[in-house]
């Protein structure tokens, strides 16, 4: 009886991942459906190029709307809290002091130079951590460009979906430079995220589910 339960269980979880992917995949289209007046955005910042690129996106989202905006950065990257630091200061401007924001700090999944048998030990210590960052937020979206930071956090929000605690929009756009090929984040979430942005036509051609909107940044 018991091995008869935990087969029934397996093939109840399998159909629901093929149900969450296929809706991920097929019906990205249909919009984001928010039942209050603000969206819960969560935005994963890389460093260097990544975190200039997301920001000066975020720069453009009204405040208002996209509030409270829970930001993750990797552990030890400085620069990006400094940068992120700058641009709340500026929308916080905008909003006439009621800005809101949290930053909340993961383990990096994979350091420079990093071993791939040991960056296997830091990704999933990365997951956890992401795990535990989107359980106590619960973001009605995610913004994300590509740093290895984003990847369990998407994966993340994906086991949230399939489990039926919550749904999760996360939206990947490409980084800026990645003309001919996919990063290595945007091959391992071209299929599991909703939307899907590239900022170059020809990469559009060759990968059909991306979406083409122009340059972002």
């Amino acid at each position: 009886m018991l091995v008869l339960l935990l087969v029934v269980g397996c093939l109840i979880l399998l159909m629901r991942v093929v149900y969450v992917l296929y809706t991920v995949n097929y019906c990205s289209h249909v919009p984001l459906v928010v039942t209050s007046k603000t969206v819960k955005t969560l935005i994963v910042l890389g460093s260097g190029g990544h975190t200039g690129e997301m920001l000066k996106m975020v720069a453009t989202l009204d405040p208002f709307r996209h509030s409270p905006r829970i930001y993750v950065v990797a552990a030890t990257d400085a620069i990006s809290l400094k940068r992120l630091s700058q641009t709340e200061e500026k929308l916080m401007v905008n909003c006439g002091g009621d800005d809101q924001f949290v930053v909340e700090v993961v383990p990096r999944t994979r350091e420079v130079g990093q071993s791939w048998i040991s960056s296997a030990c830091t990704a999933l210590w990365a997951l956890i951590f992401s795990i535990l960052v989107v359980a106590r937020h619960r973001p009605t979206l995610i913004l994300t460009n590509g740093p290895g930071t984003c990847v369990p956090v998407c994966f993340a929000a994906l086991l949230f979906r399939i489990l039926g605690i919550c749904q999760i929009r996360t939206v990947f756009i490409e980084s800026l430079c990645r003309v001919q090929t996919l990063s290595l984040s945007g091959c391992m979430l071209y299929r599991v995220t909703d939307d899907f942005l590239v900022q170059w036509p020809q990469l559009k051609e060759k990968y059909p589910r991306s979406k083409y909107l122009g340059r972002l940044v």
